[in-house]
């Protein structure tokens, strides 16, 4: 209207203002007052336009007649065709419009359709936790995230970031008018000041667009944007697009949604942060590469802290918080978490990582989800378990470091009945680079030294060994071909001579576990140690030789531990794991091991449970008879100590040390019932310590973790099966006698009976081995059984598996010499064994008791040497022949023997009797010649006396035509210088 006419409706008033965005209490701009009066300057008295069109605009009363208005035909015509086609065309654009954008709408429909699917699918931090909930590690590739419902998320949260970013997020339909205006003008004006994009929008560019299109400014982008934004908001509810929004939006230091940036940030679950922290976390989006909370630049600091300012501002300003809120939270000091990721128990974690990385094919699920499935893993740790064994070993290696030079530990704690391994400290320091201590010893191969005996005793056993049986520690030297040979020694270096199983093994004596190893094979070896869990050995027999029993091989402390529990399991061997639960980041359980998701998750028919299943390996009879050995603390006490750090009064435990050469590695490995704890002590780069054993370095280590499970509540809880701890006493299995074994000691020459010594475990059956068809079944290997008397050959009787007695004649100790092997003379009397059948025609046989030979004939001189040094009685090799029995007793010093005629021979005519007949100067006085039958009651002289010595020849002779028929003997009789009989030979 012009200025100089007056306002047609003074009582209108102007239109109220929009209240701002940033500031709705603003007052409106007052309207003028109803009645007011214009004052309006006067019309002019002619004016061509009213005089042509005859209109009266003058003011009431001017006086003016008023004209008739006259249409022109050719400008109504022109207007109504005007007017026709501008509604036609309003009409045809109206359809064009609709129909467009029905058809657009249809499309983004889709494109929003195919787009949401996605945001259940976006990456999730896979977390990792203990047997009780304890975050240990997350898995983390592109960054962290963890998905969270917004009715789990602090009402701080979702004020504060709708205060900053829209705070007319529930009232818009996706996008802010005025801020698009506003952007759109400063496209087009080159001003480009912009304007805030709606949560919708944010959330849009993140779900729908690549990061190259995200950060394009362009018009098309930013159109595509907002048409996107408003679909998104016809499609779900304001809610499902914040929880979305909050899920996905980055916050910085790889922290994606709320969850991740509360964890990253301040250590804690989103539902917990206060109202400080969370406007600290709702202002980070806008730019969160500079404001970063972990920078420690003074400026940056201050632009967070004032970017949380301005949250707060809005909060109170929105009616959100109170003044005492606010003016809490901005004094209110932060306290930020490790920006680095937390790795606690960190060799167990990342075994427990991998273990899951093998785990996800077997539960059908992609490989992608270990670090991006956002699954929630409970591992079998126990912490308490964990920080017993980190304490103590860190203790033990500060104790001996500076002497010893033994700079590392590992330790495991397993429970046997299931496998689950309640901790696994691969070194004492993770991040002490001077030890290595990242690399992971709890499952590096390392010589196991004497720890791997009892593996070697048990597959002897199933070869008919038992614990009673008597091997030789004397010196012994193996020849093998292509190789040096090979003479092992004793860690004393001394020699014990017949030593039973029990001994050998609860003294750890290096001889007769090699002697074993070498009865039943190296390759035997290798096949049992898989069979009990040991991967790290393999099968190739080429690449060992006998010192395999001694710790010739590379095996890890976990197969170690594992093996050893198949003793403790009575035979069973159920392998390690360290995961018991698995769960999908829908709170469904997709994994269970032995219930271990129990109060956790939701049970769907898809979860796969598994529980322990324990694999027959191993006799149950054998691991028993394995177990009361290494628990035997007065059978090793001769070598170890009756107080060594072996010893647990109050808890039953069976136990091995293992030493290698040049001290390289210690080890402690035992058991009960309801744990095992392994234990080794060594450095990472395979330096030598200084005189340090297992007995030293390993076992304080396993003493006291040993004790310290026993004496804790929350340890015994977890090693609880079906509710309660297994009975540790050892019970002997069905098919297992008791028996008295003789006393080595007392078995000296000449014995005539086995004097009682210990009682000692017998299988009574041969020992069950793994069947083709799976389970154990029985073999034919003989068990020790007393012998029944022979009808021929020699008479021997076992008394034990080490002691027999058997029928035994003297033999001349020069011609036992020439019949021995290797010829080494071994002193004493010398014995053959005499056939049962001519027992009757053997003077001076009889039986006696003896210790067992060793069965290696390269180690019988150094047997018979050690035995006469101690008067000790072992059984002969030897079957008597003719010439032994022909011969006579032997006397130190003399000889006699007849080797013609052959006992049982027929003869006639004149019988010449060959033979020997000799002695040292001085040591007789004559040789004589005595037959004795049916015409000679009494020994009668036939020939001499010769006071000269017969080496080998005639030694007389006589005629037979003239006998009575019969049976007659001859003897050679020498005669000492007191006329004495000294030597008779039959």
């Amino acid at each position: 209207m012009p200025a100089n006419q007056p306002n047609p409706n003074p009582q209108q008033k102007p239109p109220a203002q929009f209240p701002s965005r940033f500031d709705p209490d603003n007052p409106a701009i007052p309207a003028q007052q109803a009645g007011t009066s214009v004052a309006h300057p006067p019309a002019p008295t002619h004016d061509p336009l009213i005089s042509a069109y005859g209109g009266n605009y003058g003011p009431p009363g001017s006086g003016h007649r008023r004209r008739r208005r006259r249409w022109n035909p050719y400008l109504v015509g022109c207007g109504v065709l005007g007017l026709f086609v501008i509604s036609a065309f309003l009409c045809t654009g109206s359809l064009i419009t609709i129909s467009v954008w029905n058809t657009f709408n249809d499309l983004l429909t889709e494109r929003i359709a195919k787009i949401l699917p996605e945001t259940n699918n976006v990456f999730q931090t896979t977390r990792i936790f203990d047997r009780y909930g304890g975050e240990l590690y997350q898995l983390i590739e592109e960054g962290r995230r963890t998905k969270v419902k917004l009715s789990d998320i602090n009402p701080y949260v979702i004020d504060a970031t709708i205060a900053v970013e829209d705070d007319s997020f529930y009232d818009n339909p996706g996008v802010d008018l005025a801020s698009i205006a506003r952007a759109g003008l400063g496209y087009f004006t080159g001003n480009e000041s912009g304007g805030a994009s709606t949560i919708t929008q944010q959330l849009i560019r993140n779900i729908a667009f690549e990061y190259e299109y995200r950060t394009e400014r362009s018009a098309r982008r930013k159109l595509e944007e907002i048409l996107l934004a408003l679909v998104l908001t016809q499609q779900k509810s304001k809610d499902e697009i914040l929880e979305m929004y909050l899920n996905l939006i980055y916050y910085g230091n790889l922290a994606y949604g709320i969850e991740a940036a509360s964890q990253t940030y301040f250590g804690k679950s989103s539902r917990d942060l206060t109202l400080a922290e969370a406007a600290l976390l709702a202002g980070l989006p806008q730019s969160p590469s500079t404001l970063d909370p972990f920078n420690p630049d003074p400026a940056v600091q201050d632009a967070v802290l004032s970017r949380r300012k301005v949250v707060l501002d809005l909060m109170l300003s929105r009616g959100k918080i109170s003044r005492t809120d606010y003016d809490q939270a901005r004094v209110q000091p932060l306290v930020f978490a490790d920006p680095n990721v937390s790795l606690k128990s960190p060799h167990f974690t990342l075994f427990a990582q991998e273990e899951l990385k093998n785990l996800l094919p077997a539960i059908n699920l992609p490989a992608a989800y270990m670090n991006t499935g956002g699954l929630s893993v409970y591992t079998t740790l126990d912490p308490t378990a964990q920080s017993l064994a980190e304490r103590v070993a860190k203790a033990q290696i500060n104790t001996i470091k500076a002497q010893h030079n033994a700079n590392n530990a590992a330790v495991i704690v397993l429970k046997p009945g299931t496998g689950e391994i309640l901790a696994l400290m691969g070194s004492v320091d993770y991040r002490d680079e001077t030890i290595d201590g990242r690399v992971n010893m709890a499952v590096a191969p390392r010589q196991p030294g004497s720890a791997m005996k009892p593996l070697t005793y048990a597959a002897a056993m199933e070869r008919g060994f038992s614990a009673a049986t008597i091997l030789w520690d004397v010196e012994t030297h193996i020849d093998i071909p292509g190789s040096d040979r090979y003479s092992p020694v004793n860690y004393d270096r001394q020699f014990h001579g017949p030593v039973r199983v029990r001994d050998a093994l609860a003294r750890s004596y290096n001889i007769p576990a090699v002697l074993t190893l070498r009865q039943i094979g190296v390759d035997s070896l290798l096949a049992f140690a898989e069979r009990l869990g040991v991967r790290s050995l393999g099968r190739d027999v080429s690449r060992f030789g006998l010192s395999l029993t001694l710790g010739g091989g590379e095996l890890t402390p976990l197969e170690l531990a594992q093996a050893y529990a198949v003793f403790a399991n009575e035979g069973q061997l159920v392998n390690a794991t360290s995961i018991l639960c698995v769960i999908n980041n829908e709170g469904q359980i997709i994994y269970q091991y032995e219930d271990g998701c129990a109060g956790r998750g939701n049970l769907s028919d898809k979860a796969i449970t598994t529980r322990a299943t324990p694999i027959p390996v191993l006799d149950p009879r054998i691991a028993f008879v394995i177990s009361d050995i290494l628990g035997d603390n007065r059978a090793r006490s001769a070598a170890m100590g009756a107080n060594s750090p072996l010893r647990t009064d109050g808890i039953i435990t069976s136990v091995k040390t293992g030493t290698t050469n040049d001290y390289r590695d210690n080890w402690t490995v035992g058991y009960t019932k309801n744990v095992v704890v392994g234990v080794w002590v060594g450095n990472a780069d395979n330096t030598p310590m200084q005189g340090t054993t297992g007995l030293t370095g390993a076992a304080p280590i396993w003493n006291e973790v040993m004790r310290g499970i026993y004496a804790n509540d929350t340890i015994r809880a977890a090693l609880q099966i079906n509710g309660g701890l297994r009975s540790d006493e050892l019970i002997p299995p069905g098919g297992m006698s008791n028996r008295q074994i003789c006393d080595l000691s007392a078995v000296t020459d000449p014995s005539m009976a086995c004097q009682p010594g210990r009682n000692e475990w017998i299988l009574e059956t041969p020992p069950m081995v793994p069947g083709e068809a799976g389970g154990l079944t029985g073999q034919g290997i003989p068990q020790f059984a007393p012998t029944p008397s022979p009808a021929n050959g020699p008479y021997l009787e076992d008394l034990d598996p080490g002691v027999t007695k058997a029928l035994v004649r003297p033999v001349d100790p020069n011609l036992a010499l020439v019949m021995s092997p290797g010829g080494v003379p071994v002193g004493g009397t010398a014995y053959c064994l005499v056939p049962n059948e001519v027992r009757a025609q053997t003077p001076g046989a009889q039986m006696q008791v003896f210790i067992k030979a060793s069965p290696f004939e390269d180690q019988d001189p150094y047997v018979r040497l050690y035995a006469a040094s101690r008067t000790l009685a072992v059984l002969p090799r030897i079957v008597c022949s003719a010439d032994m029995l022909m011969s006579s007793i032997g006397v130190s010093g003399i000889s006699a023997f007849i080797t013609s005629p052959m006992p049982g021979e027929t003869v006639s005519g004149t019988v010449y009797v060959s033979g020997g007949a000799s002695w040292a100067p001085g040591a007789a006085a004559f040789f004589k010649m005595e037959i004795q039958g049916p015409q000679f009651p009494n020994w009668t002289t036939f020939a001499g006396p010769f006071n000269i010595p017969v080496i080998s020849g005639a030694l007389g002779d006589f005629g037979s035509a003239g006998l009575m028929p019969g049976t007659y003997q001859i003897r050679v009789v020498v005669v000492g210088n007191d006329y004495n009989l000294s030597l008779i030979h039959i």
